[in-house]
C-alpha cells in the first residue's frame, strides 16, 4: 500500500515539475510546449514507479523515515 501511495505522490510532483517546465517553454514556442509536456508526462510514468519502489525498499528512504526496522 505504501508503494502504490509513495508512486502517487511521485507522479504528482514529477508532473508539477512538468506542467512548469512545459510553462517556461511555452513563453518561447507554443507549438512545441505541447510536445514537451506530453514527452515528460509520459517519462514521468516509468521513472516515478523505478523512485516509488527504490524509496520504500526495507532500507529505503519513506520506510527510514516512518519509523521502519532495519533487518540483520
Amino acid at each position: 500500500m505504501i508503494l502504490l501511495v509513495a508512486f502517487t505522490i511521485t507522479v504528482l510532483a514529477g508532473d508539477l515539475v512538468a506542467v512548469g517546465i512545459a510553462e517556461i517553454v511555452e513563453y518561447f514556442n507554443e507549438t512545441a510546449s505541447l510536445m514537451v509536456f506530453l514527452a515528460l508526462f509520459i517519462a514521468m510514468i516509468p521513472l516515478a514507479w523505478r523512485i516509488a519502489v527504490r524509496a520504500t525498499e526495507p532500507d529505503g528512504a519513506f520506510t527510514r523515515l516512518l519509523g521502519g526496522t532495519r533487518q540483520p
